[in-house]
């Protein structure tokens, strides 16, 4: 055990896994408003969301680089390789009440990082049954090889080549 490791080091990596823990809920926020957003057909909604998770993604490259570096500090501090270092080896290796703090930041980010999983999963899901219900209207709107007659209220086959079938939005 490295006797009182350089202070500042493992204050500043807490301070990282906080923001790190911060940031997962917000993401994991996010997604769930998204999955409602989407359900509820607000596309300004979903436009701010979308945008909102761009920057969320701006944050965590700004935060992995910080990181970085602070991993790769106690790495020099603890003789070994950067991409050796784990944070359960770390607690294996600071005085107790680091120790008690960096596994404390290590459980709740294990658990953040678990309901971030499960909520993108369900997000996942939920707009793979979308397409598939928005391809099932399609296809019944529009059956793909098959001739498509249509007409007027008066029982007239008035069909105009080049008109369009569906309304749509672009």
């Amino acid at each position: 055990m490295i006797a009182r490791t350089n202070e500042s080091l493992i204050n500043e990596l807490l301070a990282v896994l906080d923001e790190e823990l911060e940031l997962l809920a917000t993401k994991r926020s996010l997604l769930s408003n998204l999955s409602e957003a989407l359900i509820g057909r607000d596309d300004e909604a979903t436009e701010r969301l979308l945008e909102q998770i761009e920057q969320s993604e701006q944050a965590q490259a700004s935060l992995d680089m910080r990181l970085k570096a602070v991993r790769e500090s106690l790495a020099d501090v603890f003789g070994c390789d950067a991409r050796d270092l784990r944070l359960s080896r770390l607690v294996a290796e600071l005085p107790d009440e680091q120790a008690r703090k960096v596994d404390s930041r290590r459980r709740k980010m294990t658990g953040q990082v678990e309901a971030l999983r499960r909520q993108h999963l369900q997000t996942v899901l939920m707009l793979a049954e979308c397409a598939r219900i928005n391809r099932m209207l399609l296809d019944s709107m529009l059956p793909a090889g098959e001739t498509v007659t249509t007409y007027d209220a008066a029982g007239m086959n008035n069909w105009r080549s080049g008109a369009g079938l569906v309304d749509k939005e672009l």
